[in-house]
């Protein structure tokens, strides 16, 4: 039954053999010829639809057989419309049938161009296939396009055999043993039958993958998260592309799973780490997540134990905080939390060897301006000694016994700074003669040594409450010995009394031997 008449109900007269052609381009060139406008819009787009699903890979015998179908209707259509329009004058034939061949003829040697195109393709590609040479097969077949596929969808199917037998073997080359020879059986059955649609080869090609698959996951258990990665892709790829598969994905997945835990805890970590952060997929693989609660808190509590033998203490700590985090109510959290404590105190052990060290021995190290405080310091309280190191003046460090003293930051209780000299408390004044004394003598006062120290508890980096060091010593000697410039004007009027090391330890005993 011919279509419904559309406006204008007469049609324009024009040739039909130049109305056929033009629709044999497909683009509804002939319609629009006759001014059926909606017929030509209707009809390019049925083109568009069937070029569109040819193009993405569709090569049913039915498809083709409607685009050739579809191409022979519309273009008898378009005949008999013409031929029920009035006839045009013979000076227009001419002209409409050369608008006609100037749409279809460029589109129809296209169409037959990229068959030949395509035809070379498959030619050069067998070349190299008899060759040997599935590289540049490969590379061959890549210049295959969507407008081939139209052109030719049949020819693109047996180029894309072509393609996946070669890409079968070139994964083979990677294999050993029997999966090797699995896959060139598949490229034997593609020389067999280079036309033909090969399934029988999907068994070989579905153990294939498992076997690549399987390898990938022989990587993985030594923490290669990104073979995990691949590994398990492949058996989603098995999964997905050969129905059947399941037990052999399982007996693949269980085989990876039975070498876990590995012998290497941070190994280990890596990969749970992965398997418990993989969406479900609603399939077998999803056992994976499974073992997961089982074996990952003693890798992850090892991983941080290793790290704390190899002195990498932020690493230890948050290896044990992922476990408290993840698994709190574990029967390792304890342990776990232990750990974070021992990391804990190495990171403020390391902080505190960082700010009192000193370029020289009279310097102020960082930490008299920012103490931080060391957790592993014993408290200061209680009898002494509190061993100390003491900064800004050797000096004194000399004079106080050993036992005073930390040889290291990490035995320290205090850390004493000292500032610099000032005059302390008067202690003794005596007369000593001099040419310029009113009397022939001239007053000298002793005043003790003080100096300025600020002094902090190592445990908690605080401030003790003391602001100064008093040191006192012998006064007023029979001869008192001071130094002049050209005229002796007589002795200073004070002077500092001499200090012995009982001075010095007497000086500083209330403060590290209460």
């Amino acid at each position: 039954m011919d279509p419904a008449p559309d406006a204008p109900k007469r049609p324009a007269a024009r040739d039909p053999f130049a109305v056929a052609l033009a629709n044999a381009s497909l683009l509804g060139a002939g319609y629009a010829m006759l001014r059926r406008w909606r017929l030509a819009l209707g009809s390019a787009a049925v083109t568009l639809l069937l070029v569109t699903v040819l193009a993405a890979g569709a090569e049913a015998a039915w498809l083709r057989a409607a685009a050739v179908t579809w191409w022979l209707f519309v273009t008898a259509h378009g005949w008999r419309l013409a031929r029920r329009a009035r006839g045009a004058r013979r000076g227009r034939v001419r002209g409409q049938r050369l608008v006609a061949a100037g749409v279809a003829l460029p589109l129809l040697a296209a169409l037959v161009a990229l068959r030949l195109d395509a035809a070379g393709i498959e030619r050069d590609a067998a070349e190299a296939h008899r060759g040997g040479d599935c590289a540049l097969a490969l590379s061959v077949l890549d210049g295959l396009w969507p407008g081939h596929r139209v052109a030719d969808p049949r020819l693109v199917a047996r180029a894309e055999d072509a393609a996946e037998a070669c890409e079968l073997l070139l994964r083979a080359e990677r294999l050993d043993g029997s999966d090797r020879l699995g896959a060139e059986g598949v490229w034997e059955e593609y020389e067999a039958h280079p036309g033909a649609r090969w399934e029988g080869a999907r068994d070989r090609r579905a153990e294939l993958v498992l076997a690549e698959a399987t390898a990938e996951l022989d990587t993985a258990l030594t923490g290669d998260t990104a073979a995990l990665a691949t590994g398990f892709d492949h058996l989603a790829t098995a999964l997905g592309e050969f129905p059947g598969q399941e037990d052999a994905v399982g007996a693949v997945l269980d085989g990876f799973l039975d070498g876990l835990p590995v012998e290497n805890a941070c190994e280990t970590r890596e990969i749970t780490d992965w398997l418990g952060d993989r969406p479900g997929s609603g399939d077998v693989l999803d056992r994976a997540a499974e073992i997961v609660p089982g074996i990952a808190p003693a890798a992850i509590l090892g991983c941080g134990d290793d790290a704390m033998a190899d002195h990498e203490w932020s690493q230890a700590r948050e290896r044990y905080r992922q476990l408290l985090d993840q698994y709190p109510d574990h029967e390792l959290a304890t342990e776990a939390e232990e750990g974070v404590e021992r990391a804990e105190t190495a990171i403020e052990l390391d902080r505190l060897r960082e700010l009192v060290s000193v370029a020289y021995p009279d310097e102020e190290p960082a930490y008299c301006d920012d103490p931080e405080p060391y957790r592993g310091a014993a408290p200061y309280r209680g009898g002494g000694p509190h061993r100390a190191l003491l900064f800004g003046n050797s000096g004194h460090a000399d004079g106080l016994p050993s036992s005073w003293l930390a040889d290291n930051a990490d035995e320290a209780v205090l850390v004493i700074c000292v500032g610099e000299l000032e005059e302390g408390r008067s202690v003794e004044t005596c007369p000593y003669e001099s040419d310029f004394g009113v009397l022939g003598y001239q007053n000298v006062t002793f005043h003790e040594r003080r100096f300025p120290v600020r002094v902090y508890e190592v445990r908690t980096g605080r401030r003790v409450d003391v602001s100064n060091v008093s040191i006192g010593g012998a006064s007023c000697p029979d001869v008192l010995e001071y130094e002049y410039y050209t005229i002796d004007t007589g002795p200073p009027s004070d002077e500092y009394v001499d200090s012995s090391e009982a001075d010095v330890r007497a000086g500083y005993e209330p403060l590290i031997n209460p």
